[in-house]
């Protein structure tokens, strides 16, 4: 049988709840808990076993040109979602294979990472994927890349889309950084997301990157409700107004956040989501708004990875009309 912990502390040390996470406890109570606390924690326990978040919802964060704080946001919004759904887990998995940055961002030293599943291979498992996360500060689980560049070769369409149906049905929300490029990894993902969130900026550059990357995603077939286009950085005084970038790349802003650089190198600096570093900030509240809308727009669920596997290369010869299973775009 299954053994699952709630463990207790007089107080909220942060140090101490992650070494207990990272040990096995999968509740952290206060002590003594109230009867309200240990039922609600017992509640969550329960649903987890029962597998009735076994179809969890997936958003894949992605821009085709770099710089654009594709991976800040990325986490932002997983740790955004944390907060606000604390009844249930949260994850958010490195994609970009080759030196990826969430443990930057995150301030990881992590024991396990993608590299980890790759020597596995078809051992992987939900049990094994389990032991392989990191639990943050915060209620985020993290799954890092590893910073072995061999990785590149390794690491193919299958195993993303076999970790991708995993994360769905052992966390409530599964948040993705995926690579700058089209291949058959990042179709992968983008095919397997229930939203694709496209970083953009109100910039010359960054928006025609955005208008063909919207292009590629018209053309593999992805509904509009799938897309959500949000700027990022965003100044009253761009030169470049919101309605006009609507415009241009035909379709509505769905999100805009604030730019704020003192809190956004802070973060950085530190390792923590802007929600850690600064609750009370505007853009803090921002993510918060932003999870809560991606949250309440429902929808069907993507169909399972698996069913795409073998796929990628075939749509990328017709997407693109190339014999190589990699495609840059900016």
């Amino acid at each position: 049988p299954r053994v699952t912990v709630i463990g207790t502390s007089p107080a909220a040390d942060s140090n101490l709840i992650l070494r207990a996470m990272r040990a096995g406890v999968h509740e952290f109570l206060i002590h003594p808990p109230s009867l309200e606390e240990l039922a609600a924690s017992v509640e969550r326990l329960m649903r987890r076993s029962h597998g009735e978040s076994g179809r969890g919802e997936v958003y894949a964060v992605y821009t085709a040109k770099g710089g654009l704080g594709s991976t800040s946001m990325a986490v932002n919004i997983a740790q955004a979602f944390a907060g606000a759904r604390t009844d249930a887990r949260v994850a958010i998995a490195d994609l970009v294979v080759a030196g990826g940055d969430v443990r930057v961002f995150l301030n990881l030293k992590p024991s396990y990472d993608l590299s980890h599943l790759v020597e596995k291979g078809d051992q992987v498992d939900a049990e094994l994927l389990n032991s392989l996360m990191t639990a943050c500060p915060g209620g985020l689980w993290a799954l890092p890349t590893g910073e072995n560049p061999e990785l590149d070769d390794l690491f193919d369409a299958a195993a993303i889309g076999s970790i991708i149906n995993i994360l769905r049905s052992h966390f409530a929300v599964t948040v993705l950084d995926c690579e700058h490029h089209v291949s058959e990894r990042t179709l992968m993902a983008l095919d397997a997301a229930d939203r694709i969130i496209i970083v953009t900026q109100l910039t010359v550059p960054a928006l025609r990157s955005t208008q063909r990357t919207l292009a590629i995603c018209r053309r593999l077939g992805y509904e509009d409700g799938k897309l959500c286009v949000v700027v990022n950085r965003f100044q009253s005084d761009d030169v470049l107004p919101v309605n006009d970038a609507e415009a241009l790349l035909q379709c509505p802003i769905y999100w805009k956040l604030p730019n704020d650089y003192r809190l956004s190198a802070a973060s950085l600096t530190k390792g923590l989501p802007v929600a850690l570093e600064d609750p009370a900030s505007k853009l803090a509240r921002s993510y918060g708004e932003l999870a809560r809308k991606l949250g309440n727009a429902g929808g069907a669920h993507a169909p399972p990875a698996a069913e795409r596997n073998g796929q990628g290369m075939l749509r990328l010869r017709n997407l693109f009309g190339i014999d190589k299973g990699v495609r840059h775009v900016t």
